[in-house]
C-alpha cells in the first residue's frame, strides 16, 4: 500500500460495505457518513492525507476539479477549446498508465457517452487508479432538466445507479462503495460551502433513495445530481 493512501486505508478499513454503519472517526476526529450521502468539494478535501496526491480529472472542460496546493492535477478532455493537460479521445484511446492516480473525478462526463463507451471508461480508470484510491463520479439525476439533454446517452437514478457499483455487472470492475447519495445543489455551488437548508433537503432526499427517485424528486421539482465515492480495493 503506497503511503499516499494510508491515511485512507486506516479511515475506511472494514467499514466500506457495512450499510448499517452510518459514521467513522478519521485520526483527526473528522465524522464522515458512510452510505448515503452527499459531498461537496470541500468536505471531499478533508477526507485527503496530508501528503499530496496525484489526481485525474477527466472530462474536466472549463471546471477541472481544484486540488490543494500540493497536489499534482491532470486533466483529460476531448474539447480542444478547452485547457487540458491531455486532449483525446480517451474513450478509445486512454493515454495513462496501470495505477497511475490517487483520486480519480468524473463530474458529468459519463452521461454523455454510450453505455459501452461509459463502461470502458470505468473500466480505464479502474486500472489506472493506485490500490485504495478514490473514485468519484457526479452525473444528473433522470428527474433534471441536464438528465434529459439530447447529449445525454444513458440515465440515471439513485436505485439504478448501484448497477455500476454492486459488482454483479460482468462489464465493470469491482469497487467497493463508500457513499452513493442525492445533492440538492447546483453544480457550481459543488464548490461553495452547503448551507444548512441545502443539508437538510440533502439528508431527507438520501433517507431512501427508492421513495426519493419515485416521489420527493418530482415534489421538488426534480433533483440536479446523483453523487457516488468508491474505492479500488
Amino acid at each position: 500500500m503506497s503511503d499516499t493512501n494510508t491515511v485512507l486505508a486506516t479511515v475506511l478499513q472494514g467499514e466500506i460495505m457495512s450499510f448499517r454503519l452510518q459514521s467513522v472517526r478519521t485520526p483527526e476526529c473528522y465524522r464522515i457518513p458512510l452510505y448515503k450521502r452527499s459531498w461537496t468539494h470541500d468536505e471531499l478535501i478533508e477526507i485527503f492525507p496530508e501528503q499530496p496526491l496525484r489526481i485525474l480529472d477527466v472530462g474536466a472542460g472549463e471546471n477541472p476539479f481544484e486540488g490543494r496546493a500540493n497536489d499534482q492535477i491532470v486533466t483529460v478532455d476531448f474539447d480542444h477549446t478547452t485547457s487540458q493537460t491531455i486532449v483525446c479521445d480517451f474513450v478509445h484511446e486512454w493515454p495513462f498508465k496501470d495505477e497511475e492516480f490517487d483520486f480519480i473525478y468524473a463530474s458529468h462526463v459519463i452521461e454523455h457517452l454510450y453505455a459501452q463507451d461509459r463502461d470502458r471508461v470505468i473500466n480505464s480508470i479502474f486500472r489506472s487508479l493506485k490500490r485504495e484510491g478514490l473514485l468519484f463520479i457526479r452525473v444528473p439525476h433522470q428527474s433534471s432538466i441536464q438528465g434529459t439533454g439530447w447529449e445525454h446517452h444513458t440515465l440515471y437514478g439513485l436505485n439504478a445507479f448501484y448497477s455500476l457499483t454492486h459488482g454483479k455487472n460482468p462489464y465493470l470492475p469491482m469497487m467497493e462503495l463508500i457513499s452513493i447519495g442525492a445533492y440538492s445543489g447546483s453544480i457550481d455551488k459543488f464548490n461553495k460551502r452547503r448551507r444548512l437548508f441545502s443539508e437538510i433537503i440533502d439528508r431527507i432526499l438520501n433517507k431512501s433513495h427508492r421513495i426519493t427517485d419515485l416521489l420527493l424528486c418530482f415534489l421538488i421539482g426534480g433533483i440536479p445530481e446523483i453523487q457516488v465515492l468508491l474505492r479500488k480495493p
